[in-house]
């Protein structure tokens, strides 16, 4: 019983998987990091003893807080005497609260949030007497936004958010989807789960766990916390250890590290006793990554129960995994140029505090060179832009190609790139130049490249913009002696 239920757990994990990776790759990022940020630390400080109304009542004012279009709202159940009844209210005028009509009423909403107009709706569904009551508490409501609450397969009741407005935004739509989800799984596990406190622990350890998603922690800090919190709420272990392949890189509340000889098998869970002492190993790989174990030690034979919850454990960590690269692979897509390779400029903003503050620390200098290249517009008009830009492709090729490997490209905008150099000083630059311009001169075009260039030296004190602004000026004198 208890593995259905934690395997709950793991579409738990994969909800916010998904939502954390669409949140990536839309314009409304911030705000949509904003939202899963709130329903997920709130319902990771949910008390697992509260009561069933509190309970509703916390997750109505969670849908409340990320759906800003909801001026009021309620959560309605139906009761184990088959009647519908209104359990947490927020915003109405008039006290619902326990309300109680026949089943047959309710709206049966899905796990997809649908958009309703109930002023319409009740006119088909209830009595008179019903119907007027509704027509006021509905006043003024022109769209509600409704999803369901299931208990695995069963239909439990209904969250809708009444709005004054025609429509709920995508946005919104997404976010009420999430808070259903977290809802529905945590609901089920909570209930069914209710007696056994340390099972409680680890609901909670997961649910924290997936606070971690979004602040991107590399793999081995990730399964370091993971390991600790998993061995801190589970009453059961007593140490434990990450291994990379058949190499233990951390351990907690062991005397002494054991060497295991892992070997690769189909089985994601394995069991191992030595001298005395219990050992389960959860088999952990990234589709990009190294293969990771976690082993969990215990000085007492491993009740059977707790291999669901591993299970289920091992699920939520392995999604983290895969989003790592997920994440990775996108935000390498982000960082690069598709035409070029270079960097792209908002990467160098990112980049360039975090070297400054490095620069400061160790009191090293870089060096910022400003690059643009000659007469890219006469290359478009009398070659075409296919050949422009193959153009501005082989100048970062033979850039890369005359620097060093530490030494970092951005395209800036169209022609112009920047160049930093790092540990460097102004002494270098020209050497640098000299070299580029020999490299340039070995490309297969039927024209020449030139550039213009300017530069300064970054220490990590003087403000980035004004040394973009010393680089730049230097740069448009290189420009103007080539006029004259």
């Amino acid at each position: 019983m208890h593995v259905l239920f934690f395997f709950s757990m793991a579409a738990l994990g994969f909800a916010a998987f998904l939502f954390f990776f669409i949140t990536k790759r839309t314009k409304n990022y911030s705000q949509l990091e904003k939202r899963f940020n709130t329903i997920v630390e709130s319902l990771s400080r949910l008390d697992p003893n509260m009561l069933e109304e509190d309970f509703f009542q916390t997750i109505l004012d969670i849908a409340m807080s990320v759906v800003p279009e909801a001026k009021k709202g309620s959560v309605s159940r139906i009761t184990s005497e088959g009647d519908w009844i209104f359990v947490a209210l927020k915003g109405h005028t008039m006290d619902l609260h326990g309300r109680r009509f026949p089943a047959r009423y309710l709206f049966r909403a899905g796990r997809e949030p649908v958009e309703i107009n109930f002023l319409e709706y009740v006119r088909s569904l209830f009595p008179e007497d019903m119907e007027r009551f509704f027509l006021k508490i509905l006043q003024g409501t022109k769209k509600s936004l409704v999803v369901g609450l299931f208990a695995g397969d069963e239909f439990l009741g209904s969250i809708a958010l009444d709005s004054p407005h025609s429509q709920f935004s995508e946005l919104s739509k997404k976010t009420l989807k999430l808070l259903g989800s977290l809802a529905n799984t945590y609901f089920l596990l909570k209930k069914s789960l209710e007696s056994e406190h340390h099972f409680q622990k680890i609901i909670s350890t997961i649910l924290t766990l997936l606070l971690l998603f979004r602040k991107q922690v590399s793999i081995e800090d990730f399964l370091k916390e993971s390991l600790q919190k998993m061995i801190e709420a589970s009453e059961i272990f007593s140490g434990g250890a990450v291994f990379k392949g058949n190499i233990a890189v951390f351990s907690i509340g062991l005397k002494k590290t054991p060497a295991f000889d892992f070997k690769e098998t189909a089985e994601k869970i394995e069991e191992i006793q030595r001298e005395g002492t219990h050992y389960v190993a959860i088999q952990l790989r990234g589709e990009d990554s190294p293969l990771y174990r976690l082993v969990f030690a215990s000085k007492t034979k491993i009740p059977p129960s707790i291999f669901g919850v591993l299970n289920t454990f091992g699920e939520v960590v392995y999604l983290y995994l895969r989003e790592y690269q997920l994440h990775k692979k996108y935000r390498e897509m982000a960082m690069r140029d598709p035409l070029t390779g270079a960097y792209t400029r908002h990467y160098f903003n990112e980049w360039i505090f975090s070297h400054m503050a490095w620069l400061r620390r160790y009191q090293r200098k870089s060096v910022l060179v400003i690059l643009d290249v000659d007469g890219l517009k006469t290359i478009n008009d009398t070659y075409g832009h296919l050949m422009g830009d193959k153009a501005l492709k082989r100048f970062v090729k033979a850039l890369r190609e005359t620097v060093r490997e530490s030494d970092l490209v951005f395209r800036y905008g169209g022609d112009e790139f920047l160049l930093v150099l790092t540990e460097s000083d102004k002494e270098s630059v020209h050497d640098v130049l000299k070299r580029l311009k020999e490299n340039l001169k070995k490309l297969d075009l039927p024209f020449e490249l030139n550039f213009s260039f300017g530069y300064e030296e970054i220490d990590g004190f003087v403000p980035i913009e004004k040394v973009l602004g010393k680089a730049d000026d230097l740069l448009y004198k290189n420009k103007f002696k080539k006029k004259e």
